[in-house]
């Protein structure tokens, strides 16, 4: 391959070889820029499933943003040859720079807690390396550890389950498939080893399993073949590290004793853990085994005891003294020349509303302000990393616990106790946990600069006080300190003026099918006194009897419109109930004894200003809906999928005709979260779903909140006409080359009153094909009057063009 030209990169020079591929240096032509590039072994290139998954978990590698995380550019395609390509990194791996006798502890202690927090890092990810060894890390020419291969080694570990194979067989195979050794069995995991399913805890055995070979100079579990070393890692405990290197700390055998715990249980659960353990252990002994021992005349001090013992501790003091300044220097250039460059990098790979980058920047600035406190490069940084967070209670007293948003295998982090005024944290979308004795936890995601200057509040309620399956939402009053979340978030509703929806209970999740089926069951479609809203069609009233008539299932019986015999799914009670008209919504509500959210109870919990965090996990834009809670979607005061999953309808009418249902569905583009959209409330689609509030107190107020919403309409036939010199300089832009339109009737669909043609043709630029939706009615004469109809922004809540009907006129 050396001196061949793959896409726009030259191949220079080989770099190694392994099960994975080959791995070599290349020059990137466009960029100017020398890059690794590993070629993909053609038995994964000839599979086209797994040749996908493996670009799409490239995909989420690259993503990974971290200073110890090698970089991963791209994946490519060349002819026959696959190949991704990574960054660089100039050094010798790990298992190079490994002593016989182990490595000193400051440097083990060192590159442990990189290790540790690049893991952290990817886990939070929801990706696990699998293949961690020595030789998958790198230590460039400064000292710096880079993390290689995360992610790539899924495919290495695609071992089948053999629960009714002898664990050895199971094994043998697991390494010897197709020929091939896949993963690194003196690594391995025991559970890895015997293929069984893994999770991200693997990760951590092999790094107990790098600690201890960093520690000793030799593997926890060695044998001369590799089913020796199988059998080793599955039944052998290794001798404490402190036995084998004695000048290793106590505290250090202990942490790696529990990394190599051979139930998953047993060991660190996360990575998060695991590093905290190992800076902990830095603190508070690298100083002590670092510093020089100060040489004492002992004869001279039997003699002269009275002087020497002064000397003895002055000489102490002082050695003291040299080791703390040498050690602040050290860590104040590592600061300056270090950590600032990368919180730099950081920062600028962030984008605004926060994210991982965002934590990994405040988290690295929090230890470089350590020693370097007045730095003013720190200092404007410090304003693009962090914001303060002022928390208040009632009463006070409450712990504040934040994490990531969305990283739910996170530890949660003390914040601190309320009242908390004006602290600095991380800037971004933040989850928070509030808890105080006696009442209920309260759980809320937080970013800082859409609060008013007094900062979020939560008033609590009793502990066992909250109804079963809803979430407390306290009333947004000034004095509470949320009143910036009053305002509507949602294109087309920012005018309307802030409203206070008080006090009030939200179901947590959507109204589920099995919750639904005890409305059915209990005769809900028989009995009018659930059913307290008018039914209406184009002005007309309809009888209840009539109404009801039209809410069955496929099989004709009441229900949802995509129930059959009365009843959902099998294996979907815990999924949103869909396939609901608004009236039915209305009429569940009344028989549950709740009622429908306005638009104002909505948006106060759904918090669409975060969109930019909340839609990427939350279920939009698939394939179906999903069972409740299954997401990470979380949105305030403890309520989930609000984004996505189920649409879900809100009591107020628009002016333009229809009932709010708002938040989008599982088959709605990202942006549907906060679009203000509403649809007649006859509506059955399969996406329709809705969740409950409960009001807390009198309903005095509730006219102002479930009025009709007026929204913004400009009627261009009033405005005043342009002049023809200014008309005609319109009409030029959209002046084309005449062609031909090669028009094609690709469809055909014959309805009572018309027949409507779906036409193809080409349009006027890029070679591209248009479609156009002919309605001609059955009756009448032509030539008919032409209409042109351009559907709105709207129109992307219809997924498929067979919803387009036409209505005609009596």
């Amino acid at each position: 391959m050396i001196g061949r030209t793959l896409a726009h990169y030259e191949i220079i020079g080989k770099l190694g070889q392994g099960g994975m591929g080959e791995v070599y240096r290349a020059r990137d032509t466009k960029l100017d820029r020398d890059v690794a590039i590993k070629i993909l072994p053609a038995f994964l290139a000839r599979d086209p499933e797994r040749l996908g998954r493996f670009k799409r978990e490239a995909k989420a590698v690259a993503g990974l943003n971290h200073p110890h995380i090698v970089t991963l550019y791209s994946v490519e395609r060349d002819g026959d040859h696959h190949f991704i390509t990574m960054e660089l990194v100039e050094g010798r791996t790990l298992s190079e720079l490994i002593p016989k006798d182990g490595i000193p502890f400051d440097r083990l202690l060192d590159f442990g807690i990189s290790m540790a927090d690049a893991v952290a890092s990817a886990h939070r990810n929801n990706i696990t390396h699998r293949d961690l060894k020595p030789d998958n890390i790198m230590v460039n020419d400064e000292g710096r550890l880079k993390v290689l291969d995360f992610g790539l080694a899924k495919f290495q570990q695609e071992v089948q389950p053999f629960e009714q194979q002898n664990t050895m067989a199971a094994a043998t195979r697991a390494m010897t498939g197709e020929g091939k050794i896949l993963g690194t069995p003196a690594y391995m995991s025991p559970e890895q080893a015997e293929g069984k399913p893994v999770d991200h805890r693997t990760d951590i055995f092999s790094l107990g399993v790098i600690f201890y070979q960093m520690a000793t100079g030799r593997q926890p579990f060695h044998g001369d073949t590799q089913m020796s070393t199988l059998t080793a890692l599955l039944r052998d405990d290794p001798a404490p590290i402190s036995e084998v290197t004695p000048s290793i700390p106590g505290e250090l055998s202990q942490v790696v004793h529990r990394c190599l715990q051979k139930d998953p249980d047993r060991r660190f659960q996360t990575a998060v853990e695991l590093r905290d353990d190992l800076q902990e252990i830095r603190d508070h002994l690298s100083a002590s085994l670092l510093a020089p021992t100060p040489s004492v005349d002992l004869a001279q001090t039997i003699k002269r005891p009275l002087l020497a013992i002064p000397a003895v501790i002055v000489l102490l003091a002082l050695a003291a003294v040299v080791v703390w300044q040498v050690q602040r220097g050290t860590k104040a250039r590592w600061a300056r020349h270090e950590a600032i460059p990368e919180i730099q990098r950081l920062v600028d790979a962030t984008p605004g509303t926060g994210g991982p980058g965002m934590w990994q920047a405040y988290r690295l600035g929090q230890e470089a302000e350590r020693y370097i406190a007045d730095d003013p490069l720190l200092a404007d940084l410090r304003e693009r990393y962090s914001d303060p967070a002022t928390i208040h209670t009632d009463p006070p007293g409450a712990r504040v616990y934040s994490r990531p948003y969305g990283a739910v295998e996170e530890e949660w982090q003390l914040l601190g106790t309320t009242p908390i005024d004006k602290l600095d944290y991380v800037k971004g979308l933040i989850a928070l946990r509030v808890e105080h004795e006696g009442y209920e936890t309260a759980h809320d995601i937080h970013w800082s600069r859409v609060y008013e200057s007094e900062g979020p509040g939560y008033v609590f309620s009793q502990a066992g006080s909250l109804p079963k399956g809803m979430v407390w939402v306290a009333s947004s009053s000034p004095a509470v300190g949320t009143g910036a979340y009053t305002g509507l978030h949602m294109p087309g509703l920012e005018h309307l003026p802030k409203q206070d929806p008080g006090s009030f209970y939200m179901d947590r999740y959507e109204v589920t099918n099995r919750e639904y089926k005890g409305f059915v069951d209990a005769g809900g479609y028989e009995d009018p006194k659930y059913w307290k809203e008018p039914f209406e069609r184009n002005g007309v009233k309809i009888s209840f009897e009539d109404a009801i008539a039209g809410f069955l299932d496929r099989t004709q019986r009441p229900g949802p419109a995509n129930w059959e015999v009365g009843d959902y799914p099998d294996g979907e009670d815990k999924y949103p109930v869909t396939g609901i008209s608004w009236y039915e919504a209305a009429a569940y509500a009344e028989f549950s004894g709740k009622s429908l959210p306005t638009i104002y109870h909505w948006n106060r919990v759904a918090f669409p200003w975060a969109i930019s965090d909340i839609v990427p996990v939350s279920n939009l834009n698939t394939t179906g809906p999903m069972a409740v809670g299954s997401t990470h979607g979380e949105n305030r005061f403890g309520a989930y999928d609000l984004a996505g999953n189920a649409r879900e309808w809100c009591y107020n009418e628009s002016s333009r005709g229809g009932r709010f249902i708002l938040g989008g569905g599982w088959n709605d583009p990202a942006y549907a979260f906060v679009d203000a959209y509403a649809q007649s409330p006859w509506d059955r689609s399969a996406t329709n779903g809705f969740r409950c509030i409960r009001y807390e107190g009198t309903d005095s107020d509730r006219t102002v909140l479930e009025s009709e919403i007026e929204l913004p309409f400009r009627d261009l036939l009033n405005e005043p006409a342009v002049s023809d010199e200014t008309f005609a300089m319109y009409l030029n832009q959209f002046k084309y080359d005449a062609a031909p339109f090669n028009a094609v009737v690709e469809e055909t669909l014959e309805e009572e009153d018309y027949v409507r043609e779906k036409i193809a043709f080409d349009a006027a630029y890029g070679g591209e094909r248009m479609a156009a939706y002919l309605f001609l009615p059955r009756s009448g004469t032509p030539p008919y009057q032409t209409v042109v109809y351009f559907p709105g922004s709207g129109s992307v809540h219809s997924r498929s063009s067979k919803s387009l009907t036409l209505q005609t006129a009596a």
